[in-house]
């Protein structure tokens, strides 16, 4: 039903009828989803899981870092990790842009040092050693070849 009303010498105000028709959720084919089945989860941000380290010197994988990013090792000597490339933490990143950063977490268990070493094109500013505790870094990229974690 169209609605017509004079307002004004030669003017007339026109519209379309209201009423809403009403529809249940049902008819919809509206679906929930619970906080634990990652309904609410942003796209960019995945779940973590910690990667347990061999007691051994290792390079931690551009995957590991991005999709873990926590570490744990045991080690019963000092042990060197070593970071993937940085041209290879770029392709890894989706999204990549410079100023992109995300953390990484080294949790040594043992009374031994742990050393953080970059890989090629990776720079590392602050304490890269761990010894019977954990640390943080943030990892920044530079650009499409360099890299630089930071101790937090």
């Amino acid at each position: 039903m169209v609605v017509s009303k004079t307002v004004g010498e030669g003017q007339e105000l026109v519209g379309l009828d209201t009423n809403v028709t009403t529809a249940r959720i049902v008819d919809l084919a509206v679906t929930t989803a619970k906080v634990a089945d990652a309904g609410v989860t942003p796209p960019k941000i995945k779940t973590k899981a910690a990667v347990a380290l061999a007691d051994a010197a290792t390079t931690l994988t551009a995957a590991q870092m991005i999709d873990s990013g926590i570490f744990t090792i045991t080690p019963t000597v000092a042990r060197i990790l070593t970071t993937d490339t940085a041209t290879n933490l770029v392709a890894t990143m989706s999204g990549y842009q410079v100023g992109t950063w995300f953390d990484i977490v080294i949790v040594n268990l043992a009374a031994f040092e742990v050393t953080l070493a970059g890989g090629v094109g990776v720079s590392i500013v602050g304490s890269a050693v761990v010894n019977n505790a954990s640390g943080t870094w943030r990892c920044r990229f530079d650009s499409a070849s360099a890299v630089t974690l930071y101790r937090m």
